[in-house]
């Protein structure tokens, strides 16, 4: 996802120069969006088209986390709390979004709890290595691939649903606990890329 980053920085930058918005409240705007996804993705079971309704919240609130950013740079408007605070909105997003994600699909909790676990993990590691070597590093699979991944599920649930096929079992799991266990796995890969990347900054420090 770092070309994208860039590629977004590019395109935001004539938004991020006028901004009314100062980069916290960018930030919080982004948090409340996605707890709006969170209450959508809920309603999924009783409203299937909530799952796409939650898609277009986690997506502007992706773009939302990637502006306040470069608002802060472009606006000469870094401060250290700011990067605090988006850090610890990105956390208490990407754990409600993929806890209601779950929960909406009936993923059992002996699943969901190590996914929340490896994906809040995963987030640590990275903030550790910004805190630990004063630098962000995006090699490793970070939160871009993980909103991606939040917003292509949804999908996955609202055709789930519509064709009744959420409580199918295959190997003696759902399609939903399936992917349950694809985002554990990625998370987990991206928890040892982050492991070696750290390792490489320390030896080239």
């Amino acid at each position: 996802m770092h070309p994208w980053r860039e590629r977004l920085s590019r395109w935001f930058t004539p938004i991020a120069k006028w901004s009314p918005f100062s980069p916290n409240e960018i930030t919080l705007s982004a948090l409340f969006l996605n707890v709006c996804a969170c209450v959508a993705l809920l309603d999924g079971p009783r409203y299937a088209i909530a799952f796409l309704v939650a898609i277009v919240f986690i997506t502007i609130a992706g773009f939302a986390d990637a502006l306040d950013g470069i608002v802060a740079r472009l606006q000469q408007k870094e401060t250290r709390f700011g990067d605090f605070l988006d850090h610890v909105c990105d956390r208490i997003s990407d754990t409600l979004l993929a806890v209601c994600w779950m929960i909406a699909n009936g993923v059992r909790e002996l699943i969901v709890v190590p996914v929340v676990i490896a994906v809040m993990l995963n987030g640590y590691i990275g903030t550790q290595i910004e805190a630990t070597f004063r630098e962000r590093n995006y090699e490793a699979l970070g939160r871009g691939e993980f909103v991606l991944t939040l917003v292509v599920f949804p999908i996955v649930s609202f055709i789930l649903f519509v064709n009744g096929w959420a409580s199918l079992l295959f190997g003696g799991a759902t399609i939903a606990e399936w992917m349950s266990i694809l985002l554990l796995a990625f998370a987990l890969l991206g928890v040892g890329q982050r492991i070696w990347v750290a390792r490489r900054m320390d030896r080239s420090s």
